[in-house]
């Protein structure tokens, strides 16, 4: 949000509310975008917010399985939930391995060519990814980077494709090396409510549509399906 509207909704004057807001900014809990002066929460509330959603029963029950699956197929997994820039890691367990896939949580995930980033383009409602999916394919475009569509008609087969699996596989995707599978997990309404995904150096793991990565991670994302209240 701008600093009017921030004004505006708190019924404080504008330099007051600066501020503020400058405060905040330097505990952390605030965030300001350089080009366009809004603000946002900084990675300080953003943290907070994930510590209290982990003390969701379900949350414990994503984490096991996270663990689970890192024990099962010696690679990383992760969990992933829509923000406002896009596929977020919420939570990442890291293989313990010398070749172990390396990523952050608060990662973002593109959304036309990574595994987590297709189950939302797939899934997600379409008044939230359509913007977003557009600027990548230009952006896709401008890069030239390899392994990635570069029109609407590449990425719908890559849709079609993911909703046909149910999931989506990645070998490579953006020439990165990796490869990996992620799955949809619904809400008690049906709705998408975050991506489980596993990832690996493709030398290393099999993300075909028939591997049993792929049966591993489908498996698991139904029984947190079934924890959040949805039944198909």
């Amino acid at each position: 949000m701008k600093l009017a509207a921030i004004a505006a909704e708190l019924g404080f004057p504008s330099a007051k509310v600066h501020r503020y807001l400058v405060s905040l900014i330097r505990t952390g809990l605030v965030q300001q975008n350089k080009e366009s002066s809004k603000y946002d929460l900084g990675h300080v509330a953003f943290q907070l917010g994930l510590k209290s959603f982990a003390r969701f029963e379900p949350l414990q029950l994503a984490e096991s399985i996270l663990t689970e699956l890192v024990e099962q197929v010696g690679e990383t997994s992760a969990l992933a939930m829509w923000t406002d820039k896009g596929p977020t890691m919420i939570r990442v367990m890291e293989a313990r391995h010398d070749f172990a896939t390396t990523i952050a949580p608060t990662h973002h995930c593109p959304l036309t060519f990574s595994a987590t980033g297709l189950v939302f383009s797939s899934f997600e409602e379409p008044a939230r990814t359509e913007g977003p999916i557009e600027r990548e394919l230009e952006q896709n475009r401008a890069t030239g980077r390899v392994n990635t569509p570069k029109e609407r008609a590449a990425l719908a087969e890559l849709i079609r494709e993911t909703r046909g699996l149910g999931f989506a596989c990645v070998r490579d995707g953006g020439g990165d090396g990796f490869g990996a599978v992620s799955a949809p997990v619904f809400d008690a309404t049906g709705r998408l409510f975050m991506a489980l995904t596993v990832f690996g150096r493709t030398s290393r793991v099999d993300s075909g549509p028939d591997s049993a990565l792929a049966r591993i991670v489908t498996s698991s994302a139904r029984r947190l399906s079934e924890a959040f209240g949805y039944h198909a």
